[in-house]
């Protein structure tokens, strides 16, 4: 079986929110893009979000908006061994340093897991050492992007990543 390793995060220290997806698939792998895949609903759900136009931007100006909304991406895991794009295929997770990343966000304020397999495993790697933790900081489990999960309508996508967003980014 294949070895797969993530990208580095996208992120400046002024982030509140720290989207973490599991591990890039193939198209994203190829393409060196977070969320790469055409059919990912990622960008259309911040865009919806935040009433921009993400999806036309190349994927330099997506970051840099990002950058600008005070959201950091990475994923829960650094590497592992997967056939193809499917979460259910992930095995022998090796995990990313969060808690290295969360020295450095001194104003994070939230965790959006993009899907159950991300939320499993952040729980599974982090949730001792989060408990332990001695900022606060909540993490939400939130409908998946893929094109693999189509038990949700796009518009409750939406509005549950909205919620999510403007809970997390509101205030000074």
């Amino acid at each position: 079986m294949q070895v797969k390793h993530g990208f580095p995060p996208v992120f400046d220290w002024r982030a509140r929110v720290l989207v973490l997806g599991s591990l890039p698939g193939d198209e994203s792998l190829r393409r060196r893009e977070y969320y790469g895949h055409p059919q990912n609903q990622f960008w259309a759900l911040l865009a919806a979000a935040f009433g921009q136009d993400l999806p036309r931007l190349a994927y330099g100006g997506k970051c840099a908006f990002l950058l600008r909304k005070r959201i950091a991406l990475w994923d829960v895991l650094q590497a592992a061994e997967r056939a193809g794009s499917l979460d259910t295929a992930i095995r022998k997770e090796r995990p990313n340093d969060l808690p290295a990343l969360f020295s450095q966000l001194p104003d994070l304020r939230a965790v959006g897991c993009n899907g159950g397999k991300a939320h499993q495993s952040f729980c599974r790697h982090f949730g001792a050492w989060l408990d332990e933790c001695p900022r606060e900081i909540s993490v939400c489990r939130l409908p998946s992007s893929s094109p693999a999960y189509a038990a949700m309508p796009l518009g409750d996508k939406i509005l549950r990543w909205r919620s999510f967003l403007d809970s997390a980014l509101a205030g000074p």
